[in-house]
């Protein structure tokens, strides 16, 4: 970057001893950890259901639910005993209910309540072995370092010298900052996302800049790939099951968040909920995991703790995504909303392995750009974790949770909090999302057929018989050009940064982004013909690879 500090080496750990970090202190912790997890859902349940006849329905309504899931709707990584389990609860709950004294029905209510959040817990909880961990620190920058040497249809390149990791997975942003942060209180990772292989570019990067490694939710689906089970069991990811929605499990998977946050744990997860189906940054922001920092900040202070919290936008940049096909036409067709991550993209541990390979062979870099740390406020923060306020006024962050002299847990005021701070996040994601060659191409030559068919709608533009997808040289020239200033406008205000490629001549602009374009798709998104003119070979693809510069009012200009 040309005004940006971007790191190409692995940074030193800000702790080094792996037996002082967070992660592996709570696993030592496991049993009280758990304990606590369970006993603040347990308390929210009997809050939420306050007498037995609500909470007798709710669990009736969690085992049906349940017997769907595994009967209906059965995934590999679902155990044999689970069914057993929920079949044995039907007399359980016909037993219950014919109990005539209140007080008693009710003490064997909270008795199942607590059987069946000891399961999800014991099913959810996270597990950090620093000898799995060292052993995965040592192996795999090799195997990716190598896995970027090479390019599709050349292996040998495999195992031949080259560009170290770090050279092509630049890290880039606010990294000082972050590391002195990671010292003195607990951050939270939000990143973008767009592709399955978002978790472990991340767990690259944090590595990368020194600080120690997060927690994280991961679709339990994954678990059954045996390629990442052993790592994913054992370095701090724990199990999400997105077939779960009744509130006792949503619940324990909050608390379970919160009570990690209290304890130091610094984490990851993706505010957006899901992949961006239509290849747009995040404008939209779910605010059930956000509203867990600043509740957790919230136990802080009234236990007393002045810890403070540090949220950290990140945004991922990359010529292309691999599921890119898949994710636009669900996301034409409105659908996909609820699914985090679908059983056949990952069969087995072959494709697996062909995912990561492409992935990481069909771009010639990969940019992890870390955002300006902020406190569960949205306020800035300086390098001592100090907080100041729009107009640069220091503030307390205690005094945000005060009502009439004393700390209190008012969840419509958590709530406001939660908002302003999805807002400040997407604000961020907007000004530390950088540009490359590939995105302008992209854009400029998606404007220039709509602006040929302005009066067809979306819909209407991705179906255009092959005849219409050509555009003449000198115009798809004279697009790049136009968009290339206004992009330079925007960076002079910060509203985004641009890759260094993006300050060559127009020719190297169009040579470079049509190259990398949507790498790893069969047939090439753009290409340039010897007829002098631009040739799109799907709508669909260039439409998504289009979104991701929208936001900043580049489609106002004329192409």
């Amino acid at each position: 970057m040309k005004d940006s500090t971007t790191y190409k080496v692995k940074l030193p750990y800000v702790i080094e001893d792996v037996k002082e970090w967070p992660i592996y202190k709570v696993s030592q912790d496991k049993e009280k950890y758990l304990a606590e997890v369970i006993e603040k859902t347990k308390q929210e349940t009997l809050e939420l259901l306050s007498n037995e006849d609500l909470l007798l329905n709710e669990l009736k309504t969690i085992r049906y639910q349940e017997i769907i899931r595994l009967t209906k709707n059965h995934w590999q990584s679902d155990k044999p005993e689970e069914l057993e389990f929920w079949k044995a609860k039907k007399n359980e709950l016909i037993r219950i209910s014919d109990i005539e004294n209140p007080e008693e029905r009710e003490l064997e209510l909270i008795k199942l309540l607590d059987e069946i959040m000891n399961l999800y817990a014991n099913e959810i909880v996270a597990n950090f072995d620093p000898a799995k961990f060292n052993l995965a620190r040592k192996i795999l920058p090799f195997v990716f370092s190598r896995l970027l040497n090479a390019f599709p249809g050349k292996l040998y390149k495999l195992f031949a010298p080259g560009k170290s990791l770090h050279e092509k997975l630049q890290l880039n942003g606010a990294i000082e900052q972050i590391r002195a942060l990671a010292t003195k209180g607990t951050l939270i990772f939000v990143p973008t996302h767009f592709s399955n292989l978002d978790s472990p570019t991340m767990g690259m990067a944090i590595n990368g800049i020194g600080v120690p490694p997060v927690t994280y939710g991961a679709g339990i689906n994954l678990f059954t790939i045996k390629l990442l089970s052993n790592f994913m069991n054992n370095l701090g990811s724990y199990k999400v099951d997105r077939r779960r929605r009744n509130s006792v499990y949503l619940n324990l998977l909050k608390d379970y968040s919160t009570v990690g946050l209290t304890r130091g744990v610094h984490s990851l997860f993706f505010p957006g909920g899901t992949r961006s189906r239509s290849g747009a940054i995040e404008d939209k922001l779910k605010l059930g995991l956000l509203g867990t920092a600043v509740e957790a900040q919230q136990i802080n202070l009234s236990n007393g703790r002045k810890d403070k919290i540090f949220i950290v936008p990140v945004v991922l940049n990359y010529h292309f995504v691999m599921e890119a096909s898949k994710l636009i036409t669900e996301h034409l067709k409105s659908e996909g909303k609820e699914h985090y991550l679908n059983k056949d993209e990952f069969k087995n541990s072959l494709n697996t392995i062909k995912f990561i390979y492409k992935f990481f062979t069909a771009s010639p870099k990969i940019i992890t750009s870390f955002g300006k740390p902020m406190d569960v406020l949205g306020n800035e923060v300086d390098f001592d974790g100090e907080s100041y306020n729009g107009i640069h006024q220091k503030v307390k962050i205690e005094d945000y949770f005060i009502t009439e002299g004393k700390i209190t847990n008012n969840k419509q005021r958590n709530r406001v909090y939660t908002e302003r701070l999805a807002k400040n996040i997407i604000k961020s994601f907007h000004e530390n999302n950088i540009v490359f060659t590939s995105h302008v191409v992209a854009f400029v030559a998606f404007e220039i057929i709509k602006e040929k068919h302005e009066q067809l709608s979306i819909y209407e533009l991705v179906r255009l018989p092959k005849e219409e997808l050509e555009i003449p040289y000198f115009r798809f020239e004279r697009g790049i050009e136009r968009m290339k200033k206004e992009l330079l406008k925007l960076k002079s205000k910060q509203k985004l940064k641009l890759a260094d490629e993006i300050y060559e001549d127009t020719n190297f602009i169009i040579n470079n982004g049509i190259k990398f374009l949507g790498s790893y798709h069969p047939k090439p998104v753009l290409k340039k013909t010897k007829k002098n003119t631009i040739v799109i070979s799907s709508m669909k693809l260039l439409y998504f690879y289009h979104n991701r510069t929208l936001g900043y009012g580049l489609e106002s200009l004329e192409y």
